[in-house]
């Protein structure tokens, strides 16, 4: 059985290919078209996903789409004829940055199976409900499929959080919240007001949280945004907000009233910004922590699957784990993980069975060892057996080079996890900072460190973290030998390599560890800032140098002592 889950035409358009039940390649279309988040029809991740797996379209034999046909248009069209005459905005006004035609979108969403066949892919189309999508993702991340599921996102079609019971990977929704009451679209707003990209930026929001003081007027008034809805599951307070009524502008007066005006993009952060930004942190953390307090008593205590772009949030995620919630979160938890979770729940529709449990993330463009030979020939490059391109790297790295790595297949999702990242010493924070001014970054933004699972010295309450989307707090000793990975609230976003796992990775953290250096590495996806993750070879050579960086190593190869 071969099933092509696709997301399209909105934020994180991605192909995932499935073949009898397991995942054989998954890749977001951005890291083909260049364009962050990138909404189109996902042409070249679908061709590249027929590629890797030696098929043809009439190959397929199902495609899953995470949205119905629909769209709850008759809920959104009711929503806005009791809302007018403010409400016009849904007309006027576009609904977020990246999709600037509401009815361009939903004309493109209606003509999936147009586009579809245009390509030779004649497989039936099976759309599944937005958040069963991404709470099917989320089982795939629980112990045979078993446990609580909690989504939770901006809004799908008009769902905005839910709770579920999952069996077997057969889900049973237990309750569920409903736009305008969105737990995604309070953060969005208050990114939006912090100066930031809404639906993009919100990481920038959670890590400047981490500065943020309470018990201020300001954290005070985020704070209070959202709370636990016994009937509805969340109740926001709508009249703070213009997002309800279609407004581009997703915060309100009620913001500029109790918080002054907006910040500029370009305007420096204000002492009242970070206090803002760890008010909205606590309350959906909070509130989330409370929803979970409810999915226990429905199911009880045991592993919960979370899932949906609120789940993306590593902070809020590591403090449910502190809190003493067994959580398990899809490490793709965005739109473009939906895509998974379609294509699992119409596997296992179609055969009876379950689709395989989520086992790597390196499932994208494979830098082939043809591909690294013919740019590193070219540029000089220096081949090695794996031991001694660890060690090579590690010697660097323990001197304070900053390298970036490109091997294998790339990460699908957000997060770069060794084989498109960008790697330092976690010994200085002047390392850190110096990373952070190559790409771009803003200078108070944290970076995660990659440890081996077994060295819990670092950090407290150390639990396998492959795919770096928890935070642990960090220990004395961490926060005193190997600073430049906790961020200034004293965590860190943690990932875990066990043995086996990442063979690349395991020996330079045992390079380093032989030459005296912590076996910890800094870090953060190889891209220049604005763009996506690289892909191929020859985007990664050309952000290195881009970004001037100290090192490359790319496949079996790495660079002199310059790029």
């Amino acid at each position: 059985m071969i099933v092509l889950g696709l997301n399209a035409f909105g934020h994180d358009a991605a192909a995932v290919l499935l073949v009898d039940g397991e995942a054989v390649f998954a890749s977001s279309q951005e890291r083909y078209d260049r364009r962050r988040y990138s909404p189109a029809y996902p042409a070249e991740a679908l061709a590249a996903a027929l590629a890797k797996a030696g098929l043809r379209a009439s190959d397929v034999d199902a495609i899953a789409f995470p949205w119905t046909r629909g769209m709850a248009r008759w809920h959104k069209a009711w929503h806005v004829l009791r809302h007018l005459p403010r409400s016009r905005a849904y007309f006027r006004e576009p609904p977020d940055s990246l999709l600037p035609d509401r009815q361009g979108y939903l004309r493109a969403m209606r003509g999936l199976e147009r586009r579809l066949q245009a390509e030779g892919l004649s497989a039936p189309v099976h759309r599944i409900p937005h958040h069963l999508a991404h709470a099917a993702s989320a089982a795939l991340a629980l112990p045979a499929g078993s446990g609580g599921v909690f989504t939770a996102d901006g809004m799908g079609e008009w769902t905005t959080a839910a709770t579920w019971h999952a069996e077997a990977h057969l889900l049973r929704r237990l309750q569920r919240a409903v736009y305008p009451h969105s737990p995604g679209k309070v953060y969005a707003a208050v990114t939006q007001w912090l100066g930031f990209v809404p639906e993009s930026d919100e990481g920038k929001t959670m890590g400047l949280a981490g500065y943020g003081t309470r018990d201020s007027a300001p954290w005070t008034f985020a704070r209070r945004l959202l709370e636990l809805d016994d009937r509805r599951l969340v109740r926001v307070e709508l009249p703070k907000f213009g997002f309800p009524w279609g407004e581009a502008r997703l915060f309100g007066d009620a913001f500029l009233a109790a918080l002054g005006p907006a910040r500029r993009p370009d305007e420096p952060l204000r002492p009242r910004d970070a206090d803002v930004a760890l008010g909205v942190q606590e309350s959906v953390s909070n509130w989330a922590a409370l929803v979970l307090g409810a999915l226990e008593a429905d199911c009880g205590k045991g592993p919960i699957g979370l899932a949906g772009g609120l789940f993306l949030n590593c902070a809020m995620n590591g403090a449910l784990l502190q809190a003493g919630f067994d959580v398990r979160p899809f490490p793709v938890a965005g739109d473009a993980g939906a895509a998974w979770g379609a294509a699992a729940e119409v596997h296992r529709r179609l055969t009876g069975t379950p689709a395989k449990p989520l086992a790597s993330l390196y499932l994208g463009h494979d830098i082939t060892a043809v591909e690294a030979q013919a740019i590193a020939e070219r540029e000089g490059l220096q081949r090695h057996d794996l031991p001694a391109l660890a060690a090579a790297a590690a010697k660097r790295l323990a001197n304070g080079e900053i390298l970036a790595v490109a091997r294998d297949c790339a990460e699908f999702g957000p997060r770069a996890l060794g084989n498109r990242s960008v790697l330092a010493s976690p010994t200085t924070t002047a390392t850190r900072d110096r990373v952070n001014a190559l790409k771009g970054r803003e200078d108070w933004r944290p970076l995660a460190p990659i440890v081996r699972t077994e060295d819990a010295r670092w950090f407290a309450g150390q639990v396998p973290s492959r795919y770096m989307i928890l935070t642990f707090e960090a220990t004395e000793r961490g926060k005193r030998e190997i600073p430049g990975v906790v961020h200034v609230d004293g965590t860190a976003r943690v990932q875990t390599v066990a043995e086996g796992e990442h063979e690349f990775l395991r020996l330079l953290l045992d390079a380093l560890e032989a030459r005296g250096h912590p076996p910890v590495v800094i870090n953060t996806s190889l891209n220049r800032r604005g763009e996506p993750i690289v892909n191929t070879a020859e985007q990664a050579l050309t952000a290195a140098r881009a970004m001037r960086l100290d090192g490359l190593v790319l496949g079996d190869w790495i660079s002199g002592d310059s790029i």
